[in-house]
């Protein structure tokens, strides 16, 4: 029987999984569409500085697949959801016009990241042209908690892979073009556009096809569906998004601050330029060893709560959780360790010199550790939001954000400058933030224990109804009687989707 529930697991997450490996994919191809212009590595830095401040703003939007995938049953509450989303862009799309027509953009560029006016000019253009992706990566994401919600993940990860497709497709050609030599920041910026359109129309059409399928297949009946009431709000919404907005923003945003003290430490010299542009290039193949790791996070609140899924126990998930860091660990390890593979696969595949490729091989060897932590955080997150405790997970954004900072002021005192500066703040980020979420998930059972009675000859924690139940963390099952509420609810509400 375990097979089986192992199977299902990995059917679940591989196409999550390979989502996250080709936006991996993408972002290399990116660099590629700059690294044939004649100031490859200037565009490199400006593209690379834009595009994270970019991401950086799109993060958060990317948590609102939770929101769909934990909150969302049925249209009014997919109405709240989506008026929660142009909300928060709207903000977004604020600070992008300040950044390119005033002097806060004059701020980030030149006070903070010691850059030329021309870079600094640059840098601004780039992060307007891009102001509209924060909105695209949101509504995709929305979409696809959805289609996770009927664990359709095979959809996710087909539109995904077009989307990369589409995006090299888009690279190629503008290649064949004059805009590489007389606008080459604008090729990556196409690119992106291009592949999120592309991918955002699949996911959409298919959530269409998907439902008309379940209203012809299904045989729930409509009549509770239709007068079930809901009581989600923007504000209710808000609660449950916040903290791991915040989260994601400071996850992100950690690569903003190290290229900002990276760029700081050395003055922005020549040297600070070729380290920006290494940690462009070491970013996203560093990162993709364990990138998918964090679709962790969505098998407790998929599997744990469905009905058609009860074989499904949280012993499962954690052994399965277990696998997958090792897993990870061992491919980064291999990849990263082994002489050669990173030089060659820069020089031949990306088309950068050979002593810029030499410049990544600290930076990715650092990188080989961070499968543990990742995976580690994931588990312990993913349990946090199937009980939609997303407040016990802020704490841990906060102490990242100053074990980063702190490390990127002592650590150039020691002698440590550059890429390798950057990449082990950052993983000094990953073990602390993943400590303080480990910490979270033990105070929020015990304080699920404390309100519950146990019973003095098992042991185990009881319901109001005196029906045994055991604990969430170390447990398999919960309680009966609300296994089986939750499990008709979900159920109608998945069909008042659908209609």
């Amino acid at each position: 029987m375990d097979h089986k529930v192992y199977w299902l697991l990995t059917k679940f997450l591989v196409p999550l999984g390979l989502t996250t490996f080709v936006t991996d994919i993408a972002e290399q191809v990116l660099n590629r569409g700059l690294s044939s212009a004649e100031n490859a590595t200037e565009m490199l830095a400006t593209f690379g500085i834009a595009y994270s401040l970019t991401k950086f703003a799109a993060g958060p939007f990317e948590e609102l697949k939770n929101v769909s995938l934990v909150l969302v049953h049925n249209k009014k509450e997919a109405k709240i959801g989506l008026l929660t989303l142009f909300l928060v862009w709207i903000i977004v799309l604020i600070f992008g016009l300040l950044t390119a027509y005033t002097d806060f953009g004059y701020f980030i560029t030149h006070t903070l990241y010691s850059l030329d006016e021309r870079v600094g000019e640059a840098i601004r253009k780039s992060i307007l042209m891009l102001s509209f992706f924060p909105l695209f990566q949101g509504l995709i994401y929305y979409i696809a908690g959805y289609i996770l919600q009927m664990k359709y993940t095979a959809l996710v990860g087909t539109a995904s892979v077009t989307d990369v497709a589409v995006q090299i497709a888009t690279i190629f050609g503008l290649l064949q073009t004059d805009l590489v030599n007389t606008k080459p920041v604008l090729v990556p910026i196409i690119a992106v556009y291009t592949g999120a359109t592309t991918r955002l129309s699949i996911l959409f059409i298919g959530f269409l096809i998907l439902r008309r399928w379940r209203q012809n297949h299904t045989t729930i009946t409509t009549e509770l569906a239709t007068t079930q009431e809901s009581n989600l709000s923007v504000l209710r919404v808000l609660k449950f998004w916040w903290p791991i907005a915040v989260v994601r923003g400071v996850q992100t945003i950690s690569r903003t601050i190290i290229n900002l003290f990276v760029a700081r430490d050395l003055k922005g010299s020549d040297e600070a330029i070729q380290a920006l542009a290494t940690l462009s290039l070491a970013y996203p193949i560093g990162t993709f060893p364990f990138n998918w790791l964090n679709d962790l996070k969505a098998l407790q609140p998929t599997f744990l709560k469905k009905k058609e899924s009860t074989m499904v126990k949280r012993r499962h998930i954690k052994n399965f959780d277990i696998c997958c860091l090792l897993q990870g660990f061992a491919v980064a390890s291999s990849l990263f360790w082994i002489p050669g593979i990173v030089v060659n696969f820069y020089t031949s595949s990306l088309g950068v010199s050979e002593e810029v490729a030499q410049m990544c091989v600290v930076p990715l060897k650092i990188f080989s550790v961070f499968p543990l932590l990742v995976g580690w955080r994931s588990h312990n997150t993913s349990w946090l939001l199937l009980m939609k405790k997303t407040t016990a997970i802020f704490p841990s954004a906060i102490m990242r954000l100053v074990i980063l900072i702190v490390v990127l002021n002592v650590f150039p005192k020691l002698g440590i400058h550059g890429a390798p500066l950057g990449i082990s703040a950052l993983v000094s980020g990953f073990a602390v933030e993943a400590l303080s979420v480990q910490i979270a998930a033990f105070i929020v059972e015990y304080k699920m224990k404390r309100s519950r009675p146990v019973n003095k000859e098992n042991g185990t924690i009881q319901s109001s109804n005196e029906q045994e139940t055991t604990t969430f963390i170390n447990g398999d099952t919960t309680d009966g009687q609300k296994v089986l509420e939750e499990n008709e609810e979900d159920s109608v509400e998945m069909k008042s989707l659908t209609n």
